[in-house]
């Protein structure tokens, strides 16, 4: 497994490009992923925002390719493993925030260095080496994390430049704890837990490995650092392992200025014989340093170089601005299907509420008309809440029967008829109730209002399906309207006639059916500016209608029009541009997806 060569600040896997992201569904129900950085080895690591801490984190994602025989408790223990492992808390230790299993994925979510990995900064430098302080700083604070993890009792096993992180201060910090046994165990073919090039002979073999195991790694980072040359690569383990037992150059020949205890402890690290090498990474850094360079020197060098690198324009700024928008769907997921569902719960519960007590009379139901329209109401908006098509579809039922229940041997019974065929056409005209289309319909005759439910029809319908459903509603609203008052059916026949007769009742009716279909034109299912202006062109061909309706009615001379009209209209579309401004826009899909 090659290690990766330099590309990007931060986070990032060189022989592998940065990858943009395009919009996508959050992962893990939480993070927005902004770029891919690295694709291979264990598997990806993605550059994501997080959603709820409004903070950059780095999450490592690799697949549970679980090996051939490997049982459940075996997989079982390594994650457990790898969860143990990832709650190490060290200055030189990446900070791990979470560790998930999602199906077949395990997710490490670390902090997101704002740096350089030492693969990035070796590809940076002049001949791929630091300077000897640079490198007496990278071997102490290396040290130090690996110490404070064998104390307790956690191994690395996966040492390499790409998994050393520098940050923005000149802090070195070791990366990726826990995942190397995991890989190991999940299947990974010929990782054994860590990189060729890196791991000691024992590591290569399968055999028993320990702290010095990790104390061989480091010593191949520090020769690389100091030499620009990875000893013991190779294209695969065998090849590796011949390296090792025939060794590495001396130091001394390499850098003469190296010559004696650096070179001698190098030496002894990357032996190929464990009881040979320093017992701990503490003991190697403790003789070397001293001989090697000044560490403070070192780390303020170290911080020019990143700071230099981090300084640079960020071709991802654009796409981290886009990140931190955090919809209000997104941080509440829950939300959109709340508020669906209430305005579902609305609509049939208030058609329930004028049409239940008349049904009610009409089966010789002994109840109070409150007690009716409360209970009826109630039962309805449940229904609607739990399951907004068949709350729908069940308040179009009852508008029906409570046309019928005004008289079934009369000309009630011709009304309810057209009505249940205009509610036929409707339905087959909006694809089997899209979206909030059964809401949109009823919460004209809901509300009382031809003019309330255009602006819900245009931001969840498509605008074919708009304009059928504000036609269709604002017609329904003129039907209903009239149950309650009639004494019988001829008695509710001849008041939907006479309110047919007047013009200002099929320029609602147009209206609405405009007003639905240019906000879904102009705004449609879009949030932000767009569907906010679909909003502002729906109520004003609302206001317009009643401004004309008025003139018509009173014999061609300006009128004020009815200011409860206008007052629904207005509110209505404010009430949507908000929802649509806040939680994004709303999604065409079937009510019971």
């Amino acid at each position: 497994m090659p290690d990766p060569t330099p590309t990007q600040q931060g986070w990032a896997t060189p022989s592998y490009q940065v990858q943009p992201q395009p919009e996508q569904a959050l992962l893990l129900g939480r993070y927005r992923v902004v770029e891919t950085r690295g694709t291979g080895g264990f598997g990806s690591v993605q550059v994501c925002w997080d959603t709820r801490l409004e903070r950059r984190v780095a999450i490592k994602c690799m697949p549970l390719a679980t090996a051939p025989g490997m049982s459940a408790s075996t997989l079982a223990e390594a994650l457990d493993e790898a969860r143990i492992t990832s709650r190490l808390t060290h200055p030189n230790i990446i900070t791990v925030h979470d560790f998930e299993v999602c199906g077949t994925m395990a997710y490490l979510i670390m902090e997101y260095v704002n740096g350089l990995t030492l693969a990035e900064l070796l590809a940076r430098v002049e001949n791929g080496v630091l300077t000897y302080d640079e490198c007496a700083h990278l071997l102490s604070s290396l040290a130090a994390a690996l110490d404070f993890a064998h104390a307790n009792d956690v191994l690395h096993l996966d040492i390499k430049p790409s998994n050393v992180f520098i940050d923005s201060s000149g802090a070195v910090k070791l990366g990726d704890f826990g995942m190397a046994s995991l890989a190991s165990v999940a299947g990974w073919e010929g990782a054994r837990g860590g990189t060729v090039g890196y791991m000691p002979p024992e590591q290569l073999t399968g055999e028993l490995v320990d702290e010095r195991t990790d104390v061989f790694a480091l010593g191949v980072v520090c020769y690389q650092a100091l030499t620009g040359v990875s000893p013991f690569l190779a294209k695969d383990a065998e090849a590796s392992r011949k390296k090792i037992e025939r060794g590495a150059r001396p130091l001394a020949k390499v850098e003469p200025e190296l010559a004696g205890p650096v070179s001698d402890l190098i030496a002894r690290a990357l032996c190929a014989d464990p009881s040979e090498r320093p017992s701990t990474a503490g003991e190697l850094a403790k003789l070397a340093v001293p001989y090697l360079g000044d560490e403070d020197e070192g780390h303020a060098s170290v911080a020019a170089l990143v700071a230099q690198a981090t300084g640079e324009p960020d071709p991802n700024a654009q796409a981290w601005e886009r990140a931190a928008h955090v919809e209000a769907a997104e941080r509440w997921p829950w939300l959109p299907g709340a508020i669906e569902r209430s305005v579902a719960a609305l609509a049939a519960g208030g058609v329930a509420w004028r049409v239940v007590p008349g049904i009610c009379a009409a089966l010789g139901v002994q109840v109070s008309s409150l007690g009716a329209s409360t209970a009826g109401g109630a039962a309805l908006a449940l229904l609607g809440a739990l399951s907004p098509a068949a709350g729908g579809a069940t308040a179009c039922v009852l508008a029906v029967a409570g046309v019928l229940s005004c008289g079934m041997y009369s000309p009630a019974f011709l009304v309810g008829a057209l009505t249940a065929l205009a509610l036929l056409a409707w339905r087959a005209a909006t694809a089997r109730g899209q979206g909030l289309s059964h809401a949109a319909l009823l919460l004209p005759a809901s509300l009382g209002s031809p003019f309330a439910g255009a602006s819900v029809a245009g931001a969840t319908l498509a605008p074919a399906a708009a304009l059928a459903t504000g036609a269709v509603g604002a017609a329904l609203q003129l039907v209903v309207a009239q149950v309650p008052q009639a004494a019988s059916g001829d008695a509710l026949a001849a008041a939907v006639l006479q309110a047919l007769s007047h013009a200002g009742s099929w320029l609602a009716i147009a209206g609405c059916a405009l007003g639905a279909w240019l906000a879904s034109l102009v705004g449609g299912r879009r949030g932000g500016a767009r569907g906010v202006a679909g909003q502002a062109a729906c109520a004003t061909v609302l206001i317009a209608t009643q401004v004309l309706a008025a003139r018509v009615e009173n014999g061609g001379l300006w009128a004020a029009p009815d200011a409860a009209g206008i007052a629904v209209a207005v509110v209505c579309a404010v009430l949507v541009s908000i929802v649509i401004s806040t939680i994004g826009p709303s999604p065409r899909h079937t009510e019971d997806e």
